[in-house]
């Protein structure tokens, strides 16, 4: 099987499609067909089935596809190990993030890293910080950060900072006093949805202080939540990152909350342990370290 089989297998199975394929990978349709039916004689069974969407794997193309992943991965560590020990100045850097970091944190570690190695390559993913693990795991992404917990025996996890969780509301809704569990039992949220990490830590601490607010709306979206709560549609919980221009402008304003504790939410880099941590890739974790430096202590190097 030669790699350029292999790279149209995965682009073909991401694509659905032979033409969309193609095209991603700067090959003719015939090349790429050729290059699908060679990896079928070799494996002497279909790979591909073809449904009213386009092309579907069988159940022996996802176990090649799945060792494809892993063998270009391989393959593309030892050409950045070569890269590095020749020059250390290109190569590629992929990174996953989520919404919230990508906005507020990822463009100045970004800058100064562009301003050390302006010859790599940089590429961002987004997603929830479990599809960001799962991104990791997949050998998809050098590095990935997170801001809930991600235990997995193959992930290695470092802490970046610390951010705090505030309550905002409108800004004709500033209170002197805290807002107590009972007063906020009556007002509705404007949340995350469920199933994302900061969703089920703030539900966690309301729950066990033994408030159940209404959720009035759901949105993945921190900008149209922080124009929602503006507009006086609710209350919402966000990182302070997200809200503190709003807030120092006056169009957001903090309310304290007594009766829980300091909500909180750490930001942390993972990485899969057996993968390679190139030069690019360290050099970016220094920055994010030491941009951070002031909220935080130092977190180990990976």
């Amino acid at each position: 099987m030669e790699l350029a089989q292999l790279r149209s297998l995965l682009k073909v199975a991401e694509e659905g499609s032979v033409t969309r394929a193609a095209e991603g990978l700067h090959l003719t349709q015939p090349a790429v067909t050729q290059h699908i039916r060679a990896l079928e004689r070799e494996a002497g069974v279909a790979l591909f089935e073809r449904t009213g969407r386009g092309m579907r794997l069988t159940g022996p193309g996802e176990l090649l596809r799945d060792h494809a992943r892993k063998a270009l991965a391989a393959i593309e560590d030892g050409q950045q190990v070569i890269a590095d020990m020749v020059q250390g100045r290109s190569g590629r850097l992929i990174l996953a993030a989520g919404v919230t970091t990508s906005i507020f944190h990822l463009p100045r570690w970004l800058k100064a890293f562009r301003k050390m190695r302006p010859g790599v390559d940089i590429t961002v993913r987004t997603g929830r910080s479990r599809e960001v693990a799962r991104m990791a795991l997949d050998r998809e992404i050098d590095l990935g950060l997170v801001t809930s917990p991600v235990p997995h025996p193959d992930l290695e996890t470092v802490p970046l900072f610390d951010e705090e969780i505030v309550l905002v509301a409108p800004p004709g809704e500033a209170r002197s006093e805290p807002v107590t569990l009972a007063m906020l039992a009556g007002t509705p949220l404007i949340l995350f949805p469920g199933g994302t990490g900061f969703r089920a830590y703030l539900d966690q601490v309301l729950a066990e202080a033994g408030a159940a607010p209404p959720v009035k709306m759901e949105t993945d979206s921190v900008e149209s939540i922080k124009s929602f709560v503006q507009i006086g549609l609710g209350m919402s919980f966000l990182p302070l990152s997200a809200v503190q221009a709003e807030m120092d402008s006056g169009l957001l304003a903090r309310v304290d909350l007594a009766g829980i504790p300091p909500l909180k939410r750490t930001t942390a880099v993972i990485r899969r342990m057996d993968r390679y941590l190139g030069v690019a890739a360290r050099d970016f974790l220094a920055i994010a370290q030491g941009a951070t430096a002031i909220d935080t202590q130092p977190a180990q190097v990976l």
